[in-house]
């Protein structure tokens, strides 16, 4: 990584605010602070899938409708089958990403075309039997909320979710006052990315609503936050009912019918959001408690928050997760068994 920047608070105290680094992967560029905005990567998802609950909130929809109600050419394929709870927590059968994934983006298809992918697509498994994670679930989510609200997805989370909550440093996709705030992605495989990779105008512009908020520490932290005060924002807006934020949280993935032992035990998801259960280091840190949610992205970034000490911990680095998970979990644990000890 060549940026990092942490935020550490408990019950809406700032104990640690840091940013280090330089903005790229140049010692010359400039240094990065706590303002800097990150490509949080799918640190979106739970983020997409809150502004989701909001519909369920005002009996737009239910977790149990069928996504084919909103969306009728997505029933290929056995897909009709899949309800918009499926989606929620992973559970639908649909692949990760869409197929033809890479060369959608190599020339840079806008994501009606992800859509369309997503309606050809065969299912990995029969719709609610197993938890496997999946991006695609969540471009469907976002589809069927512009069919029901008239409104691009970026503009619905914005109203919904961004303004309300005080979030003033997160959009989905791209606002041009971030170009001197943005901190560069690590890129990999130029060869495989040609012409779409993270610092792309295309792929910071796409909005992909699975992966593709820009955000801040601060940002995050209200987020997480307002969550655990029950969905009323720092500045007192009742942002969602307390009653979305218990449903949004609760461990869906231990009561879904159909999976086996072995699925239901091995991941907890609320509506978007992972849950930590124990035994499971999941992304956070094994130090990290039971009951504690949040989620992490393959951009080198992790988020959680602990009900019972009211910790908030968020880490946003730009050094991919796969390279730098040990390190997210190691920062979790400092923090989690520093503070995570006092509940109440």
């Amino acid at each position: 990584m060549s940026a990092a920047a942490v935020r550490v608070e408990r019950r809406g105290e700032v104990l640690l605010d840091w940013a280090g680094g330089h903005r790229r992967f140049d010692s010359s560029s400039d240094p990065a602070n706590t303002e800097s905005v990150f490509h949080i990567a799918s640190i979106s998802k739970p983020m997409a899938t809150t502004g989701v609950s909001k519909l369920i909130e005002r009996g737009l929809l239910d977790a149990d409708d069928s996504v084919v109600e909103y969306v009728p050419e997505f029933g290929s394929h056995g897909k009709d089958k899949i309800k918009l709870r499926h989606c929620l927590t992973h559970s639908s059968g649909l692949p990760d990403m869409v197929p033809g994934n890479i060369a959608l983006r190599q020339r840079n298809a806008d994501l009606k075309e992800f859509v369309a992918a997503a309606c050809r697509a065969r299912l990995l498994f029969p719709p609610g039997s197993d938890v496997r994670y999946q991006s695609s679930g969540i471009l469907m989510l976002s589809e069927v909320v512009e069919r029901v609200t008239g409104m691009s997805f970026p503009d619905y989370l914005a109203d919904t979710l961004f303004d309300p909550a005080g979030m003033s440093s997160s959009h989905l996709g791209w606002r041009d006052e971030f170009d001197d705030r943005i901190i560069d992605s690590l890129e990999l495989d130029p060869e495989a990315t040609r012409g779409w990779d993270h610092n792309s105008r295309y792929w910071r512009g796409i909005g992909a609503p699975w992966a593709g908020v820009h955000s801040t520490t601060h940002d995050i932290a209200r987020l997480l936050q307002l969550m655990l005060d029950g969905g009323t924002s720092a500045s007192g807006e009742s942002v969602f009912e307390p009653g979305t934020v218990r449903m949004v949280l609760g461990d869906h993935t231990a009561a879904l019918p159909d999976l086996t032992d072995a699925a239901r035990l091995r991941e907890g998801w609320g509506f978007g959001w992972r849950l930590q259960r124990l035994g499971d280091g999941g992304w956070y840190g094994s130090a990290v408690p039971a009951g504690a949610f949040g989620h992490a992205g393959g951009d080198g970034t992790v988020a959680w928050a602990d009900p019972a000490s009211g910790v908030v911990f968020v880490l946003l680095t730009n050094g991919q997760l796969d390279l730098e998970g040990g390190t997210l979990k190691a920062c979790g644990n400092i923090a989690a068994a520093a503070l995570c000890g006092a509940a109440g």
